[in-house]
């Protein structure tokens, strides 16, 4: 089993699920570029990559007026551009949990990056494919939040990246682009650090009743960004070790 891809933007790839993504796609010798906002992070988050072949990109998924020039500048430094792993996303507070205590402000600052900023990186990156006669893959980060009673705008944003995925998918799969996404569970990042403390912390919520791995969150984005995964085309993977909050 081997990437169907070799020159992958990630997106978000500073910490949490995007970095742990790009340390296991440099195993295979890929060229990356990883972006976020903090140029400090992302150079941390190179040394711990350790890969000759990886190169690093401020940039602030909300400002989607800069996403096709900068899509295009990623694919400059690795020499084109076959992949996308559109991981960039911002979370919510838990007051925001509530419909009644969510402003118009913290709306667009969630939607902004989780929904706009998702949709036009997918956007952008059909189309330098398809200009350039490119075979590729897109894998979008959703989450499990799509599959809850939805009361604020990060479950808004990502059960619309599910029905975005299963529609470009289904369209631009004649092209050999291959567009999936995963729904993960709660996973041990810096975004649930306000109740995950520990990686080994019980969490009874989930039927395995534990977090997720990054890594485990990796080894699947692998498997659906291979030449194996190629049979999976429109769909998102719900990884989230049997979440008693989804009721989908």
């Amino acid at each position: 089993m081997k990437l169907r891809c070799d020159k992958i933007l990630i997106t978000g790839g500073s910490s949490g699920i995007g970095l742990a993504v790009a340390q296991r796609f440099a195993r295979e010798g890929v060229q990356l570029v990883i972006t976020g906002r903090d140029a400090e992070k992302l150079e941390r988050a190179r040394a711990q990559i350790a890969s000759p072949w990886v190169h690093t990109m401020v940039w602030d998924s909300a400002d989607v007026t800069v996403c096709r020039d900068n899509l295009r500048r990623a694919a400059g430094l690795m020499g084109g551009l076959n992949g996308l792993f559109n991981n960039a996303a911002v979370g919510y507070s838990d007051k925001e949990w509530f419909a009644e205590a969510i402003t118009p402000e913290e709306w667009d600052r969630v939607t902004d990056v989780d929904l706009k900023g998702s949709f036009f990186m997918m956007r952008y990156a059909v189309d330098f494919m398809l200009e350039n006669q490119t075979r590729g893959n897109i894998l979008n980060v959703a989450s499990n939040a799509a599959c809850m009673d939805i009361v604020n705008p990060y479950g808004v944003s990502k059960l619309s990246i599910l029905r975005l995925t299963r529609a470009f998918g289904k369209r631009y799969g004649h092209d050999g682009i291959i567009i999936n996404g995963i729904a993960p569970g709660a996973t041990f990042t810096p975004m649930i650090a306000s109740y995950a403390h520990e990686i080994d912390q019980p969490y009874p919520r989930h039927a395995i009743e534990r977090f997720i791995h990054t890594d485990e969150i990796a080894e699947l984005a692998f498997y659906l960004m291979s030449d194996y995964g190629e049979i999976v085309c429109g769909h998102t993977v719900v990884a989230d070790g049997g979440d008693n909050a989804a009721n989908e």
